[in-house]
C-alpha cells in the first residue's frame, strides 16, 4: 500500500513539472503571436489575456524544472516591461507623477532580477551537461537583455534616493538589487564598479536605509566605510562615530575622529570633538596639538570661521578655549592665560574665555603671594576680566561675584571688596 501511495505522489509531481513547462510554452505562443521579436509592446492584449499569462507564469521561476528554462525569464521579462511601459504612460498622463511610485521602482527591481536569472539560465547546463542555447544565440540574447536591464538598473538608485526617508525597508530592497548587480555576469563587461558614478555615492544612502529599517548593523557599517570616499564622506564618518559612541567603543570612536580630522580637515566639528575627548581623557598635550592645528587651519582658510552669509560660525571659538583649558591642566598657567586672551580676541563676548582668563590670572596671583607687586598685577588683570564678565552677564553673579570679592580683597582694595562681600556667603 505504501508503494502505491509513493508512486502516485511521484506521478503527481511529474505531471506538475510537465504542466509548468506547458504553461511557459503557452505564454510563449501568446506573446509571440501578439508581438514581434523586435517590438515587445503587448498593449494590444486585453487585461484578461495579460492576467492569464501572469497566472501561467506565477510559479515558473520556482518550479525545479522550469526555473532553469531561459524561456521562463524571457517571457516573464516581456510582461514586466509591459507593466513598466503602462506605468510610464500613466505618469505622463498624471503630470509626470507616478500613481504608485513604490510599485514602479519595485517593477524596475523585478526586471533587473529577472534578466539576471535569464542570464544564469542560459549558462546553466542541463542534466546531460549541455547548455540550453547555442553560443551565437546566447551572445545575441545577452546583449539584448543587458540593454533592456540597463535603465531599470539605473532607476534602482533613483528610486532609493526618492524613498530612503519615507520607506527605508523598500530602499534597502532596491539597493540590495543595485549592489548585487555590480558582480552579476549580465553586466560583467560594463566595468560598473569603475564607470557607474553612483557606486560610491549610493553607499551612504544604502547605510542610511539599513539603519532606518533597523537592518543588518554589520552591513550598515560596511557601507558607511565604503561611503567615506564619496561626497557624503563627512556624513558617513559622523554616523560611524555616533555608532561606535552608542556602542561604548571608545577606541573605535577615537579612531574615527582621528580619521575624520585627516580626511575632512575643513569640518571643524570633528577636530573640536576630538580635542574635547582628549581633554576628558586627560590627554592634555594631544589636546594642545590638535587645537594648534585647528587654529592654524582657521587662519589659512582650510576651516571656515564664517558661513556663506558672512555670519560667524559658533564652533570656531572652541579650539581657543580648549587649548587654554588643556594648558591650564598642564600647569602652564601663563600660557593658558595668553590662550584665554586669544579666545577673547577672536570673540570679544566669549564668556567662557573671559572667566577662564580671570581664573587663570587669580591662580597666578595666588602663586606669587610673596611677591606683592607681581601678585597685584595679576589680580588687576583678573579683576578686569571679572568686571567684563559682570558687564556681559549681569544675571550670572555665580560667575563673577565671589571672584571679584576675592580679587579685590586679596589685592588690598577693601572698599571694592566690601561692595562684593555679599557674594562671599
Amino acid at each position: 500500500m505504501k508503494k502505491i501511495i509513493l508512486m502516485c505522489a511521484a506521478l503527481a509531481l511529474t505531471g506538475s513539472v510537465y504542466a509548468q513547462k506547458k504553461n511557459v510554452n503557452k505564454v510563449k505562443n501568446m506573446i509571440e503571436y501578439a508581438s514581434t521579436p523586435v517590438n515587445m509592446d503587448l498593449s494590444n492584449l486585453d487585461a484578461e489575456k495579460l492576467a492569464e499569462m501572469r497566472e501561467l507564469l506565477a510559479n515558473a521561476d520556482k518550479d525545479p524544472e522550469s526555473a532553469d528554462m531561459p524561456e521562463t525569464y524571457k517571457y516573464k521579462g516581456r510582461l514586466l516591461l509591459h507593466d513598466m511601459n503602462e506605468m510610464i504612460k500613466q505618469r505622463t498622463a498624471n503630470n509626470n507623477e507616478f500613481v504608485d511610485k513604490k510599485a514602479f521602482f519595485k517593477n524596475q527591481s523585478d526586471i533587473v532580477k529577472n534578466y539576471e536569472r535569464y542570464e544564469k539560465a542560459m549558462k546553466t547546463p542541463n542534466a546531460k551537461g549541455k547548455l540550453p542555447v547555442k553560443e551565437d544565440e546566447y551572445k545575441k540574447e545577452h546583449a539584448l537583455i543587458q540593454q533592456l536591464a540597463q535603465n531599470p538598473r539605473n532607476n534602482l538608485f533613483i528610486g532609493a534616493s526618492n524613498l530612503v526617508y519615507d520607506d527605508p525597508a523598500a530602499t534597502v530592497e532596491l539597493l540590495d538589487a543595485y549592489y548585487e548587480s555590480f558582480d552579476n555576469p549580465l553586466f560583467a563587461e560594463l566595468d560598473l564598479k569603475n564607470k557607474d558614478p553612483y557606486y560610491k555615492e549610493g553607499a551612504y544612502i544604502y547605510a542610511t536605509a539599513i539603519k532606518g529599517a533597523k537592518g543588518d548593523e554589520a552591513k550598515m557599517v560596511e557601507y558607511l566605510n565604503k561611503a567615506l570616499d564619496s561626497q557624503n564622506g563627512a556624513l558617513a564618518c559622523q554616523d560611524l562615530i555616533t555608532y561606535y559612541k552608542e556602542k561604548g567603543d571608545k577606541a573605535k570612536e577615537t579612531e574615527m575622529y582621528e580619521l575624520a580630522t585627516q580626511k575632512f580637515p575643513e569640518q571643524l566639528i570633528f577636530v573640536v570633538n576630538l580635542i574635547q575627548n582628549n581633554i576628558i581623557d586627560k590627554n592634555f598635550t594631544k589636546a594642545v596639538e590638535l587645537s594648534d592645528q585647528a587654529i592654524a587651519n582657521m587662519a589659512n582658510g582650510t576651516i571656515k570661521t564664517v558661513d556663506n552669509d558672512g555670519n560667524a560660525i559658533e564652533a570656531a571659538r572652541y579650539p581657543y578655549y580648549f587649548r587654554a583649558v588643556a594648558l591650564y591642566n598642564l600647569e602652564k598657567y601663563e600660557d593658558a592665560f595668553a590662550a584665554f586672551e586669544k579666545g577673547v580676541e577672536f570673540k570679544q563676548d566669549y564668556l567662557d574665555c573671559i572667566i577662564g582668563a580671570g581664573n587663570t590670572a587669580t591662580r597666578i596671583a595666588s602663586m606669587n603671594k610673596d611677591k606683592k607687586a607681581v601678585a597685584d598685577g595679576w589680580y588687576k588683570k583678573a579683576i578686569s576680566y571679572y568686571e567684563k564678565a559682570k558687564e556681559l552677564a549681569p544675571d550670572q553673579p555665580d560667575q563673577w561675584g565671589y571672584p571679584l570679592y576675592a580679587s579685590y580683597y586679596n589685592s588690598g582694595n577693601m572698599a571694592k571688596a566690601k561692595e562684593y562681600q555679599k557674594y562671599s556667603k
